[in-house]
């Protein structure tokens, strides 16, 4: 197995890598390169990058799901798998709510940024930035690294005061710059799972997203001390609840429906029975 593919974060467990073929390794691992590594989740896959590379090269998803990496990533995506002998109809990028930028084939790269006189320093911002671009401590003002920031919209939903919005960031980047990049954006997201799965071992985190319930229950099953069944069953049920807002947020702040504001009220009220 190649490199890329060794030594992953305990999250990627459940894909169990090690039962793939050759061709089936091989093509995760070059679908991998190919995307952006911002592990938006707007594929929908919230585990990242790797999870979709592998749901196409594995499961049969569609190519195109990848929003930031728009129709540049799409084809590259479609040659990676025309190339192993996995022959797919040609589609086009999933519509990003960002315009196409025509040098890059890829929507407008954009970077969150903390309203500095709103900003509560409440912390809920940093554990969702999933490559640990955001500085900070409790009741202080945090702050964004621009260099780091993916543009990701994770931090968003999370702030309870709105403080944080996306503003455009034009640049200029050669195809080594973005390898290098890329490289640079996994390490970093897997630094952050590491060190998350550590948190929750030692229990000195909670669990409050789907990415971090299924961490939890990896540990639990190689520690052999799994959490109390009722426990453990809400904790993933309230994670996923969380989840489910966050993405339908999401959706409504590109475009309005009445179906999904409805699904979003249903999951609010349902969120907050639980809580009780």
């Amino acid at each position: 197995m190649n490199d890329r593919l060794c030594c992953l974060p305990i999250l990627f467990n459940s894909l169990d890598l090690d039962r793939l073929n050759p061709t089936q390794k091989i093509t995760v691992q070059q679908i991998d390169e190919q995307l952006p590594q911002t592990q938006c989740g707007l594929c929908g896959y919230p585990d990242g990058c790797l999870p979709y590379a592998y749901g196409v090269a594995v499961d049969g998803k569609p190519h195109n799901l990848c929003v930031p990496g728009g129709q540049a990533v799409t084809d590259s995506i479609h040659m990676v798998l025309a190339k192993h002998g996995d022959i797919r109809p040609t589609l086009p990028a999933t519509t990003s709510k960002w315009p196409t930028d025509p040098t890059t084939d890829r929507p407008t790269e954009v970077r969150a940024v903390i309203d500095e006189n709103d900003c509560i320093g409440c912390t809920k911002c940093i554990p969702a930035c999933p490559v640990d671009a955001i500085i900070g401590t409790a009741k202080h003002m945090h702050t964004i690294i621009t260099d780091l920031c993916t543009g990701c919209e994770l931090c968003l939903a999370p702030c309870p005061v709105d403080c944080i919005r996306l503003e455009v960031h034009p640049r200029t980047i050669t195809i080594s710059e973005r390898i290098h990049e890329q490289t640079h954006l996994r390490s970093r997201y897997h630094r952050h799972l590491d060190r998350v799965a550590q948190s929750i071992a030692d229990g000195t985190k909670p669990v409050v997203s789907s990415v971090e319930s299924v961490m939890a229950n990896v540990i639990s099953e190689q520690t052999s001390t799994p959490m109390d069944k009722i426990a453990a069953k809400n904790a993933i049920e309230l994670a996923k609840i969380r989840t489910q807002i966050k993405k339908l947020t999401k959706q409504l702040s590109v475009k309005n429906s009445p179906t999904i504001q409805e699904e979003l009220d249903s999951l609010t009220n349902k969120l907050r029975q639980l809580e009780q």
